[in-house]
């Protein structure tokens, strides 16, 4: 091959194709997801931050809600959603949401919320303490 031919075979002087990115321009690779183990958001708290699936670090024990939801209708469901705070403890809880509208599950939950224990949400690898998370409480009513 003679230098000529080389030089011919250079693709930095092949024309560009239309639609083509600029060099140094653009995006490369994949989209940023995150960090792995960050918390999945789950729409917005009450005051218009971020609000996150929450993270049991302790499931309540079924001891700890009984007294609470003794005066509920079960079975049913409720969601409320709480701000979290140090030692993995929730406050300025409110209700979202309870199935069926009336069984009052949701107001016994949220007396019996100042028992949970909810990790922070992660976002970008950190903890968000002060973040806002959504807790779903199932209750099966037992049969004597």
């Amino acid at each position: 091959m003679t230098r000529n031919d080389l030089s011919s075979l250079d693709i930095s002087k092949l024309p560009r194709q239309p639609g083509a990115a600029p060099a140094g321009k653009g995006t490369y690779g994949p989209p940023d997801l995150g960090v792995p183990g960050d918390s999945k958001r789950v729409g917005t708290a009450p005051n218009g931050q971020p609000m996150y699936a929450a993270a049991w670090y302790r499931e309540p024990y079924d001891d700890e809600l009984s007294g609470y939801l003794s005066t509920a209708d079960g079975p049913g469901w409720a969601l409320i959603a709480c701000r979290t705070a140090p030692d993995f403890r929730v406050e300025d809880c409110v209700g979202l949401d309870e199935y069926p509208g009336g069984s009052n599950i949701q107001r016994a939950v949220l007396a019996a919320a100042w028992q949970f224990r909810v990790r922070p949400p992660r976002v970008g690898g950190v903890s968000q303490v002060g973040s806002w998370v959504r807790i779903r409480i199932d209750y099966t009513a037992r049969r004597p």
